[in-house]
């Protein structure tokens, strides 16, 4: 009797449906395949691309990504492979070769959505230009992330055609050194963007107005450039925008009243720009500010008491921008405050006592101005910041002898008498020295006399 068990011809065929399947999945479109061997050849020379990947989406190195993009209505499991997502540069993603060359067609892969090139053109000897494609076909890119930061030997204008990105939410192009010109107006177009961050370029002219075309930016980084002009007041208009830094520009004028719109930040950098003239009134209305740093600006105005209702701050920095008059007594309701820094200003009256109570204080900078009277800080405050506490250079400030600590030098002298008149324990040992050598003249007095006496006696006997 024959016992054998004869399998049902479904069960045969499916295994192979399974591997038809998987081969159709794994398949890349003959041009996209081509131009991803292109952008391969350009830019690293790790591998012979071609003949040792000769299907990438199949097995993907570091760096690669690919996904399947079914038509609607399809299952994806039929759906060819396409590239997502690219990256060279830092391990374990491929290197670039000594003469790689930014791949313009890079950007006509259809269904790209991150791209980064970090660290990847580095030989000045042999640099690259930033060059995009002038095809239409950029308006249908899927592109939503695009990094090229820290390549100094990539050179070129900002290309004005990023406008056309209109899938963009992160656009990173920093740290390179040799990109230069102005940002284009036609990048306020890309309504997705999230974060922008232009900064350590070699950029130039106006910041755009038609940045306010941005409506759901968060992030905005144009500093360490050679950007001039005003701030523009439209810059009000980014509603959602969280952190602002402009700093290490040649931007001049006025802060336009509407930063005061921007109640979302959290962290605002202006400094070392020609900004001057007032801060915006409304300012004690940016409640959620953290950081605010505008050292080195020649506002010449006194500090705005305004600046007291920003309980959420935690770093003040204004150095050496010319501020005059007192500290605002109200810096001391400051009570999230880890870091003030009002060095090289030219600042009067005395320390506001309430800065003694920031219990988070833990560095504290007022040299170089012209403070006056006793310094307010008792023995734990002192030794709290110990060298994070800088009083230098203000001629009229002294220390209680109660408050002196110990091996706690802030640049600051003990306070003549206690009483917290300015004047300093270097007038004290002075004059207590000046009296130990009177003293020492006083006990040589009758010595001197029994001398001259002895010599007068002499004389007569000759």
């Amino acid at each position: 009797m024959n016992t054998t068990t004869r399998m049902p011809l479904s069960f045969a065929i499916f295994p192979c449906l399974l591997l038809s399947m998987a081969a159709a999945a794994a398949a890349m479109d003959p041009a996209e395949r081509e131009t991803l061997f292109l952008v391969m050849d350009a830019v690293s020379s790790d591998r012979d691309w071609r003949s040792e990947s000769p299907d990438p989406c199949s097995a993907p190195w570091p760096g690669l990504e690919c996904k399947p993009a079914a038509p609607p209505g399809s299952s994806n499991a039929a759906a060819p492979l396409h590239v997502t997502r690219l990256d060279f540069g830092v391990e374990p993603n491929p290197s670039c070769k000594d003469t790689a060359t930014f791949p313009p067609q890079v950007l006509t892969l259809p269904h790209l959505q991150s791209l980064f090139f970090v660290d990847c053109f580095k030989n000045l000897a042999a640099t690259s230009t930033l060059v995009l494609p002038s095809s239409a076909n950029l308006s249908y890119s899927s592109l939503q992330q695009l990094s090229i930061r820290a390549n100094p030997s990539l050179s070129g204008v900002m290309p004005p055609q990023l406008a056309r990105l209109k899938s963009l939410q992160v656009l990173t192009i920093s740290q390179n050194g040799l990109i230069r010109g102005e940002i284009p107006q036609g990048i306020g177009e890309l309504r997705s963007l999230v974060h922008l961050d232009l900064s350590y370029n070699s950029l130039s002219g106006p910041v755009p107005s038609q940045i306010s075309g941005l409506r759901a930016l968060v992030g905005l980084d144009l500093s360490y450039n050679a950007l001039s002009g005003p701030i523009p007041g439209r810059i009000g208009e980014l509603r959602q925008l969280q952190k602002l830094d402009l700093s290490s520009n040649n931007l001049t004028g006025a802060i336009p009243d509407t930063v005061a719109n921007l109640t979302s930040l959290t962290f605002l950098a202006l400094s070392n720009n020609g900004l001057t003239g007032r801060f915006p009134p409304g300012l004690s209305g940016l409640r959620n500010l953290q950081y605010l740093i505008m050292d080195n600006n020649p506002m010449g105005v006194p500090l705005p008491s305004e600046l007291g209702g920003l309980a959420r701050l935690q770093e003040l920095r204004l150095a050496g921008s010319g501020y005059s008059g007192p500290i605002p007594e109200a810096f001391g309701q400051l009570v999230s405050l880890t870091t003030l820094s009002l060095q090289d200003n030219n600042l009067t009256g005395a320390i506001p006592a309430g800065l003694s109570r920031l219990h988070r204080m833990y560095h504290l900078n007022l040299s170089n101005n012209g403070l006056g009277g006793a310094v307010p800080f008792d023995g734990a405050f002192l030794r709290r910041l110990g060298r994070n506490l800088d009083l230098s250079g203000n001629s009229g400030l002294c220390l209680d002898d109660g408050n002196v600590v110990r091996g706690v030098g802030i640049g600051v002298g003990a306070c003549r008498g206690g009483g917290g008149g300015g004047s300093l324990a270097r007038d004290t040992v002075s004059s207590a020295a000046g009296r130990g050598v009177t003293k020492r003249f006083h006990l040589l007095g009758p010595v001197c006399v029994v001398v001259v006496s002895c010599i007068l006696s002499l004389n007569e006997h000759a």
